[in-house]
């Protein structure tokens, strides 16, 4: 959950000021508290405290450190609460080593109370104070150098981590391991980077090396070593170029980061339409093959697995449930050599979802999954991967990853209803010319749609609460149009079927209630004006999202947002949300808050 980086130079200028550039960069993961561990005059120096980067860097003066070598940490909590105390990094005894760590330690209240019981004083609550002191133990106990009891640490760990050490023992490398919880390298000419994202690196250099689980690396100014620390076998990892360029990480002129990324839907989208993928094929022809399919996801990330659902079980003409990565145990019992399992990320590092497929592999079942992330967790857990190409989100709240998700759900749902013959040539030629006209549907939606949504907005952030009210596939685009407002303008909203809503949800509505619509002229057309007249009738006020020229809506609603007309439900499942995420965006705005760090949530949910 928590973002990390170590950065070994070859001169010590501006150190501090190279890992506080690195760190904002990751404060997407968690921003609870900030650290930083230098070595200066031979001496590890640790500058730490709670509260954000902005808030803390001044108060410390972290951009005057001094060194060659450093390692920082942005925490999201998870053992003990956000505190100076509890922030990374944490050191040992003599204050000789120093350690920032991703993950969970699920044993980590045994190996406390030995050392305890061994003489170590502890000054936090968290889980990974216990590493240092423990390789201080192994030092002492058995004679180990500090390379030798920092492997024979990773050994004992168990539950997820990624850790980084320096040592005023050793003053010119950093020593990382990992499992499950996300490392890569960045390599360059000066100075050599380890972090959680490439985008902690990513203005210094396009060389990644990506790090698989169990494994360890020594890593100096003048490069790298890896091996895999269960069998100490070298490993020979040659660093590839990634695509993204510098400014893909940055704010591009935007306010915040959201915004910037709603605006790039129509590029990303069109990116993944362009890149044609051999797995692709593969993919939907094992799953009309399978007798079972589940889709996993979490967040966000499930509703464009209900999307997945509706379109598996119509054109494949098969069960198929999308279900909560964290729910996976009610179905692991039906999980067999005869299942398809299909997560869906954005990171490729959801705890959850990473859990789950391990136990469906274990149990026989085929994994494929949609990820955004190339080379991460998931993806080294799959027989089929289909990459979404969304480049680097920043932003808490998800947004050009959804649309790209949900468009990577009807890329494999058209390819089965091919298959299957579902889907006749002629009408699969259709489909496709719509599914290439998407990221200009997108286009258009953001031009027509922010004005009127910003002045939506300044209505809207005077409440306390709201529905968000779809029929059919559109649905699940309710769903995320509530999550979003729930996640950063901390709007209590909640999305119903239409057609449920009188069951219910009717009873909370009062006078000027903001109850958001999507409907589109589909076949839910008639239903939908119906559920417009129950809550305009008791006196909620109406906000509809329908297609240009529906007259019929229009004329019932206060407000109208309108999509470019003539176009499938393929359209509606992904221009649709798009005016919801500008809504939540500028009423977040309106009432001060951040929308690229919205209170309690990280980016990456990498802990059970």
């Amino acid at each position: 959950m928590c973002g990390i980086v170590g950065i070994v130079q070859r001169d010590s200028t501006k150190i501090g000021k190279n890992i506080i550039d690195s760190l904002r960069k990751l404060e997407y993961r968690g921003y609870d508290s900030v650290g930083i561990a230098t070595i200066d005059n031979d001496q590890v120096v640790v500058s730490k405290e709670q509260g954000k980067i902005t808030e803390v860097i001044d108060k410390m003066q972290l951009d005057d450190l001094h060194g060659k070598i450093a390692i920082g940490h942005t925490r999201w909590a998870t053992h003990g609460p956000p505190s100076k105390e509890n922030s990374h990094p944490h050191t040992d005894c003599k204050n000789e080593i120093a350690v920032i760590h991703n993950g969970i330690i699920e044993n980590f209240q045994s190996l406390k109370e030995e050392l305890v019981s061994q003489g170590h004083e502890f000054q936090s609550e968290t889980d990974t104070e216990l590493i240092p002191h423990l390789i201080e133990q192994l030092m002492q106990e058995k004679q180990m150098n500090l390379k030798d009891a920092i492997i024979h640490t990773a050994r004992k760990l168990e539950g997820t981590f990624a850790i980084c050490v320096l040592s005023s023992l050793e003053p010119d490398r950093i020593y990382c391991a990992k499992r499950d919880s996300p490392l890569v390298l960045g390599i360059n000419a000066d100075r050599m980077f380890c972090a959680s994202d490439i985008p902690a690196f990513l203005s210094h250099t396009q060389q990644v090396v990506l790090l698989h689980d169990e494994e360890f690396v020594t890593l100096s100014h003048d490069g790298y070593e890896i091996i895999n620390f269960r069998d100490m076998k070298k490993v020979n990892r040659k660093p590839y170029i990634v695509s993204w360029k510098p400014e893909m990480a940055q704010k591009g002129g935007f306010p915040h980061f959201m915004l910037k990324e709603i605006h790039e839907q129509p590029s990303s989208l069109a990116d993944y339409i362009r890149i044609k993928q051999p797995s692709l094929n593969k993919i939907a022809e094992k799953i009309y093959d399978a007798k079972k399919v589940f889709l996993l996801a979490a967040g966000t990330a499930h509703y464009s697995t209900l999307t997945g659902e509706n379109l598996i079980r119509k054109y494949a003409k098969k069960a198929c449930s999308a279900i909560i990565a964290s729910e996976y145990d009610s179905v692991s019992p039906l999980i067999d050599e005869e299942t398809i399992v299909l997560p869906v990320s954005q990171s490729g590092e959801t705890m959850d979802t990473i859990m789950a497929i391990k136990d469906a592999k274990k149990l026989g079942a085929k994994v494929l999954s949609a990820v955004n992330v190339i080379g991460s967790s998931i993806t080294r857990h799959s027989d089929e991967v289909l990459y979404l190409y969304a480049g680097p989100e920043i932003g808490v709240a998800a947004t050009k990853t959804y649309t790209a998700q949900t468009l990577s759900m009807w890329d494999i749902g058209l390819e089965i209803g091919k298959i299957s013959g579902e889907l006749g040539n002629n009408e699969y030629n259709e489909a496709r010319r719509l599914f290439n006209e998407i990221p200009s549907v997108v286009k258009q939606t953001i031009v027509r749609s922010e004005a009127l949504t910003n002045r939506i907005a300044s209505w809207f952030a005077k409440k306390s609460s709201s529905f968000y009210l779809g029929r059919g596939v559109n649905l699940q685009t309710a769903k995320e149009g509530a999550l979003k407002m729930k996640e950063i303008a901390y709007i209590h909203s909640e999305a119903y079927p239409a057609g449920e809503s009188k069951h219910g949800p009717i009873a909370l509505i009062e006078e000027d209630y903001p109850v958001v619509f999507i409907a589109p002229e589909d076949q839910t057309h008639k239903r939908m004006i119906g559920s417009i007249m129950e809550m305009k009738t008791r006196g909620a006020t109406t906000i509809g999202v329908i297609e240009e020229g529906d007259k019929e809506i229009g004329e019932l609603v206060k407000w109208k947002i309108e999509i470019p007309k003539g176009y499938s439900e393929m359209i509606t499942t992904i221009p649709y949300v798009v005016p919801l995420q500008l809504l939540a965006y500028y009423t977040a705005v309106r009432k001060n808050l951040s929308p690229d760090m919205p209170r309690n949530l990280s980016k990456s949910v990498t802990v059970l």
